[in-house]
C-alpha cells in the first residue's frame, strides 16, 4: 500500500465540530429579522388595541438562539404557548406569551381593569378567550412575512405545559424573538411575548431575503441606480408630495373684503400644466383631472 505524507505546513487544519449544532445565523440574518418584525410590533400593536380598546404597544427587545431542548426546559409551567402553522413553510412557530400577562388580557376582554390575582393554569373559559387572543397574532405573522411569500397562518393547538409540546427536535437551533407589551390605561400591564422560530422556517426566511435582495440589485443595475443597503429600503420610504397652481397675486384690501361664495380669478391659466413638488423641490410637471370621484394628476413630463 502506497502512502502519501503531508508537509506539516500544508496539513489541513482539524476543527472540533459539534454535530448536534445545527450551526448560528449571521449579525446580517439578525439585522434583518429586526427590520422585518418591525412590521409584526406594528400590526399586533394595532390588532390588540382594536381588541381590547386600548393602546398597545409592542416592542421587540432582542433575537437570541437557544436549542429547542433548552427552550421548553427554560419555559415556566405553566405557561401559554400556542402553535401556529406557517404554509408553505411546513414547521411550526411557537407563540408564547407570559402566564401573568395572558390572564391580565382575559380580564382586560371581560371589561376588567387588567387584574389578577396569582399565575395560575388558565380555566377552561380562559382557556378559550386565549385562542382568540393568539389567533390576533396570525395577521401580523402572515404580514410580516407578505413582503418575502404570501404565507396562510392557521393557529393549531394551545398548550400549558410546554414539556407537552413536540415542535421540534430536541438539538434543533430555535430562533427566539422577544417582544415587550405594554397597556398604560387602567391597571398599568406589561409582560414578555417571544416567537420561537425553527431552522427550516428560518432557513427558508433566510433563502427568501436572498432572492428578493438579489431580484432588487437585478432591478436596480438595469435602471442604472445604486445598489447600495440604503438605495434597497428606499421603495418602502413614503414621502408627501403637494400639487399647486401658479401664484396669484391680490391687493390686501381685496382679501379682507372677501366674503364666503365670492369666485378670484387665479393667474394659473386652463390649459397651463401643474406642478408637483416634495418639499420644496420640483419633482414633476401634468395636468389636473378627475378619477372617479378624486381629482387626479396625469404626469406630463418630469422636471430637470
Amino acid at each position: 500500500m502506497t502512502r502519501t505524507l503531508i508537509p506539516p505546513d500544508e496539513a489541513p487544519t482539524v476543527r472540533p465540530f459539534d454535530f448536534r449544532a445545527t450551526g448560528t445565523i449571521s449579525k446580517e440574518l439578525v439585522r434583518r429579522l429586526e427590520l422585518l418584525h418591525e412590521v409584526f410590533s406594528r400590526v399586533l400593536g394595532n390588532e390588540l388595541s382594536n381588541a381590547l380598546r386600548t393602546l398597545v404597544r409592542v416592542e421587540l427587545m432582542s433575537i437570541d438562539q437557544v436549542s429547542y431542548d433548552e427552550y421548553v426546559r427554560s419555559a415556566p409551567n405553566p405557561t401559554v404557548v400556542g402553535t401556529v402553522l406557517l404554509r408553505p413553510f411546513g414547521a411550526p412557530v411557537l407563540v408564547e406569551l407570559a402566564t401573568q400577562l395572558a390572564l391580565n388580557l382575559v380580564d382586560r376582554l371581560l371589561g376588567g381593569p387588567g387584574t389578577s390575582a396569582f399565575v395560575r393554569r388558565p380555566t377552561d373559559l380562559e382557556a378559550s378567550i386565549l385562542v382568540d387572543i393568539l389567533e390576533e397574532f396570525l395577521e401580523p405573522l402572515r404580514e410580516t412575512m407578505e413582503p418575502l411569500v404570501e404565507v396562510e397562518t392557521e393557529l393549531q393547538g394551545l398548550e400549558f405545559n410546554p414539556h407537552f409540546l413536540q415542535a421540534a427536535n430536541p438539538s434543533d437551533t430555535m430562533t427566539v424573538l422577544s417582544f415587550a407589551l405594554s397597556i398604560v390605561e387602567g391597571h398599568p400591564t406589561e409582560g414578555l411575548v417571544t416567537i420561537a422560530y425553527p431552522p427550516t422556517v428560518v432557513d427558508a426566511i433566510s433563502a427568501r431575503m436572498d432572492a428578493v435582495t438579489d431580484d432588487q440589485r437585478l432591478l436596480a443595475l438595469e435602471a442604472g441606480l445604486p445598489s447600495s443597503p440604503v438605495a434597497e429600503r428606499l421603495e418602502d420610504a413614503t414621502v408627501t408630495i403637494s400639487v399647486g397652481l401658479r401664484p396669484t397675486t391680490l391687493a390686501a384690501a381685496d382679501i379682507v373684503s372677501l366674503r364666503p361664495g365670492d369666485v378670484l380669478t387665479l393667474d394659473h391659466r386652463i390649459d397651463e400644466e401643474v406642478v408637483a413638488r416634495i418639499s420644496d423641490r420640483e419633482l414633476l410637471r401634468g395636468r389636473v383631472g378627475r378619477h372617479g370621484s378624486k381629482l387626479a394628476l396625469q404626469l406630463t413630463a418630469w422636471s430637470a
